[in-house]
């Protein structure tokens, strides 16, 4: 356990006074014998969301002092989707410091893109109640800094018809699947992919199906915008 949270201190550069809320932002639901909600990241990931919303709307608020509230809200959707916070917790690797309980070990990994997603929002939050807002605006700057776009700005509102159209011009139709969920009912999570003759073109993580097939389409489009 020290040494999980000792490399998850390292990664996020702070130290912590009570290590404890670490611990805990670092702890899947399964790990949690009795079920506690103080045992384990939901609470905390609830409190992290916001935070992280806050610190990109701030930033994109200075940053871009042109840019319109639909401009900006695109480019906080693009940054703060479930789907780049789980890729950028794998990067650091978080996922070396993820708790998980026995029921989720051996699984093939069903269900990480959302745990790390859920993680990332957790550590967050705890930098936020152990070193205050600036802790917290390190790290995510830091490590969310770097994938704020303006290009983002002109993200159409609909990916999913915006990639049906471009699409349908080669004669060609974007199919969408759910490959998972996690979480209890009234807090799930939904993983999508779109593929395309058979091959994945984007993945997304979403609140609902439907959020996640629109952030898998956006992935798409991503990819077709620079050629990968």
């Amino acid at each position: 356990m020290q040494a999980r949270l000792d490399r998850a201190e390292r990664i996020t550069g702070h130290r912590f006074a009570d290590r404890g809320l670490l611990q805990r932002a670092l702890t899947h639901p399964s790990a949690s014998e009795d079920r506690d909600p103080s045992g384990y990241y939901e609470r905390l990931e609830f409190l992290g969301d916001a935070v992280v919303g806050l610190i990109i709307a701030e930033e994109l608020y200075r940053r871009f002092p042109d840019l319109d509230e639909g401009g900006m809200t695109r480019i906080r959707v693009s940054v703060v989707a479930g789907s780049v916070l789980a890729s950028v917790a794998s990067e650091l690797g978080l996922a070396d410091s993820l708790i998980l309980g026995h029921s989720e070990l051996g699984t093939a990994g069903r269900g990480m893109t959302s745990a790390l997603e859920n993680m990332y929002e957790a550590v967050c939050a705890a930098l936020y109640l152990d070193g205050g807002m600036d802790a917290a605006r390190d790290w995510v700057l830091r490590t969310l800094g770097p994938r704020i776009s303006e290009d983002a700005a002109s993200t159409p509102e609909n990916p999913k018809s915006l990639l049906q159209e471009l699409l349908q011009a080669d004669g060609t139709a974007p199919v969408y699947r759910i490959t998972g969920h996690e979480g209890p009912p009234h807090d799930r999570s939904f993983d999508a992919v779109v593929e395309v003759d058979g091959e994945a073109w984007g993945t997304g993580t979403g609140r609902s199906k439907k959020e996640a097939e629109a952030r898998a389409a956006a992935a798409a489009l991503a990819r077709l915008q620079t050629g990968a």
